[in-house]
């Protein structure tokens, strides 16, 4: 580890990139960085592992050490004052067109906050958030998850088409997360509909004004949405993580009703999010390396550390975003205070001076520790719930299906998200098992 005040040794030299470099802002620019982000990256460790992206209007961070320390060292690379930046970013004649966006992300909440504001929230929340009432979840995927996968046979036998996103990674996590907040079925549209705004404004490289229209909309129905049900919990309390929030207190505090609504939205939307995408690109990975699927098949032990190797290899996450907290030098370079910093964990996990053979799916991998949920005290609270739904998954699959292969004709559609890597669609054809 490297000190608090000086990250990284000098790496500035012949070969090494110049700031804006032509290529590589054109390769950054969605669709091609969203589709294969991972050529972009290596050249970026190699060459340019702090680089200045005039696209991206920030430092971009690429060599595993160094997303490390960014991930880690709050104090200096601060979580909040990102959202005011990236707001900045957009015409100020929006500003009275997304009153509700303004406002929303100048609410405290768990993601835009760092100790001890911080401290105190994740404390109330993982009052709620407990191991324990994770883990007595485990039936509970596990029949939802057979559910939708009956949904998907629908009483064929033999072969079977269907699209693995729409049939089973996308509402396996959102009726988990929904069951958690007590929301039914009838609800899960419009929760859909709500945080893929949020998703698309806050993984978007650059801020874009269409985008800000559409997740003030969002954001309002979302937010009231939200406000009712915390006024039903706190009336008609029932055994679901809200009723827990809402009750939540620790010294004295509770979670104030914004705060609440704002840690909620940030909550529904990232945890479904991530789980979706591990699902859909781990099967994805798991399709194009037939070995080893072959090998989880014989061996469904490795499943739990498999999902780790497949969280590494293709991260539902691919950065976290910081402010500067003072005038500081990473990886050679000079950040004056105040400037927005990213760090790209897809890059992390990839980095070879960390992982022997990193561009290698490997199921038997041990001791996988990947980025993926980030690092310090922002790692992500809902990161056991994403492994126990994946490894469910991935499990009922493989026992479901004796066969598994892509569609004749697939081609990647990944979302156009730096954020958030997912495929919008996986097409598959399965032979059922039996």
């Amino acid at each position: 580890m490297t000190s608090a005040t000086v990250v990284g040794p000098a790496d500035l030299g012949p070969g090494t990139l110049a700031d804006g470099d032509g290529a590589v802002e054109e390769a950054l620019h969605p669709p091609s960085f969203t589709t294969d982000p991972y050529p972009v990256y290596e050249r970026l460790r190699d060459e340019a592992p702090v680089y200045w992206s005039p696209y991206f209007g920030q430092w971009l961070v690429a060599r595993g050490e160094l997303v490390v320390e960014v991930a880690r060292q709050w104090e200096i690379f601060s979580s909040v004052g990102w959202d005011s930046f990236f707001l900045s970013q957009l015409p100020e004649d929006l500003r009275p067109e997304i009153p509700t966006v303004i406002d929303h992300f100048r609410t405290v909440n768990i993601s835009t906050t760092d100790p001890p504001v911080h401290t105190r929230l994740r404390r109330l929340l993982s009052k709620a958030f407990t191991p324990r009432r994770i883990a007595r979840l485990e039936d509970r995927v596990r029949a939802v998850t057979a559910r939708l996968l009956d949904d998907v046979c629908d009483g064929a036998a033999g072969e079977v088409s269907f699209d693995l996103i729409a049939g089973l990674a996308y509402p396996l996590p959102v009726a988990m997360i929904g069951e958690l907040y007590g929301v039914g079925d009838s609800d899960h549209a419009d929760l859909k509909r709500w945080s893929k705004a949020v998703v698309a404004y806050t993984g978007s490289s650059v801020a874009h004004p269409h985008l800000a229209r559409e997740l003030d909309t969002a954001l309002a129905e979302f937010r009231a949405y939200l406000r009712a049900l915390v006024v039903e919990r706190r009336n008609r309390p029932r055994d679901d993580l809200l009723s827990d929030l809402v009750a939540a207190v620790d010294e004295g505090e509770r979670l104030a009703e914004d705060e609440l609504v704002a840690t909620s939205i940030n909550l529904l939307f990232a945890g479904h999010e991530t789980t979706t995408n591990l699902i859909g690109n781990g099967t994805l990975a798991l399709l194009r390396h037939p070995g080893q699927l072959d090998l989880l098949r014989s061996q469904p032990e490795l499943l739990p550390g498999a999902v780790e190797e497949l969280l590494r290899y293709d991260s539902p996450v691919q950065r976290v975003r910081r402010i500067t907290t003072r005038d500081i030098t990473i990886g050679g370079r000079e950040i004056p205070r105040g400037t927005p910093v990213t760090a790209f964990l897809g890059s992390a996990n990839r980095d070879p001076a960390q992982w022997d053979r990193p561009d290698e799916l490997d199921v038997t991998r041990p001791d996988v520790f990947p980025m993926s949920f980030g690092g310090g005290p922002h790692y992500c609270i809902g990161a056991a719930l994403a492994r126990l739904e994946g490894r469910v998954a991935f499990e009922l699959l493989l026992e479901r299906f004796a066969e598994l292969r892509l569609a004749d004709g697939f081609e990647n559609r990944w979302h156009p998200n730096v954020a958030f890597r997912g495929l919008v669609e996986l097409p598959l054809r399965g032979v059922l098992a039996g």
